[in-house]
C-alpha cells in the first residue's frame, strides 16, 4: 500500500500544486476542500477546521499568520497532554477509510506534534516544501498580505526549521523540495517525487494542475515592481496596525 502523505510548509509555497499532483496519483484530498476566491487550496476542509480548533483551544490569541515562535509550538504540544483526542481519532478513521490520503495545511506546523500522538507515523511519508524568499515575498504582497522581505525570510525559514526539527526528533524520513525546483527542473523534481512515494506522475499530470509556466520562475520583474509598489503604499498602515495589536496585548496582560 502507498503511504499517506503529510505536506509541511509555510504559506505561499506552491503546496497546492503538489497536493493537486498527489490527487491525480490517487490520494484522497478530503470530502471537501477549502476554496479560495481564485483557486482550490486542495486542503481537507475537515482537517483545517480541526487545526483551527486546536489553535483556538491550546493557543488562544495566537496570530500564527503574523508571528512564528518555536515556544508557541512547544507550548501548544505540552498543553495537548490532557486534550480529548477522540474527535481527532474519528477524523483519522475517516481518512483511513479513504487511504491513501494527503494532508496539506500550513497550520500543521503548529499542530503536527499534537497529531503525532494519534497518527501511525510508519504509514506516513512527509514532504517539506519551501519557496525562494523573493518569490514568496512578491506573492505574499500581491495578495495584500503586507510584510517586509526580511520578515518573509525569517518567518518562512523559522517554520521550515521547526518542521525539520519535528521530523529529525522522531527520526522520520522526508523529502525536501521547493516550488522553484518543480518549476525550473520539473522532470528531475517529478522523478524525485516518484521515487520517494513510488508513483508514476508525468509531465502531463504536472501541466494539468500547474498554471504557472514551466522552466522559469513564476514571478518576474513586473511582479516584483508591483509587489514593491503595494508594499510601499501600505507598509506604514500595516506597521501601525501591528503596533496597536502589540499594545493591546501588553494592556491585556497587565
Amino acid at each position: 500500500m502507498k503511504k499517506n502523505v503529510i505536506i509541511l510548509t509555510h504559506g505561499v509555497s506552491g503546496s497546492s500544486v503538489f497536493a493537486a499532483l498527489l490527487g491525480r496519483a490517487g490520494y484522497w484530498l478530503g470530502s471537501e476542500t477549502v476554496q479560495k476566491p481564485d483557486y482550490d487550496t486542495f486542503e481537507n476542509a475537515a482537517l483545517v477546521a480541526l487545526n483551527y480548533e486546536l489553535l483556538h483551544v491550546l493557543a488562544p490569541g495566537i496570530r500564527h499568520e503574523h508571528r512564528f515562535a518555536f515556544e508557541d509550538v512547544s507550548r501548544l504540544a505540552q498543553r495537548a497532554a490532557t486534550l480529548d483526542m477522540q474527535p481527532h481519532r474519528e477524523f483519522l478513521s475517516h481518512c483511513a477509510a479513504n487511504a491513501p490520503w494527503v494532508w496539506k495545511d500550513p497550520r500543521l506546523t503548529w499542530t503536527i506534534r499534537v497529531w503525532a500522538k494519534v497518527l501511525d507515523l510508519e504509514r506516513v511519508a512527509f514532504l517539506v516544501l519551501t519557496r525562494n524568499d523573493l518569490q514568496a515575498w512578491i506573492s505574499t504582497n500581491q495578495r495584500r498580505h503586507i510584510e517586509s522581505l526580511g520578515f518573509t525570510k525569517q518567518y518562512n525559514h523559522d517554520i521550515t526549521r521547526s518542521n525539520v526539527r519535528f521530523l529529525d526528533d522522531l527520526r522520520l524520513p522526508y523529502l525536501a523540495m521547493s516550488f522553484e525546483d518543480l518549476l525550473l527542473q520539473p522532470e528531475k523534481t517529478l522523478a524525485c517525487l516518484n521515487e520517494f512515494l513510488e508513483l508514476r506522475l508525468t509531465m502531463v499530470d504536472l501541466r494539468a494542475v500547474c498554471k504557472a509556466p514551466l522552466h522559469r520562475k513564476s514571478r518576474g520583474w513586473k511582479d516584483l515592481l508591483l509587489a514593491a509598489l503595494i508594499y510601499a503604499k501600505n507598509y506604514r498602515e500595516r506597521d501601525g496596525r501591528m503596533c496597536s495589536d502589540r499594545l493591546s496585548n501588553v494592556r491585556g496582560s497587565t
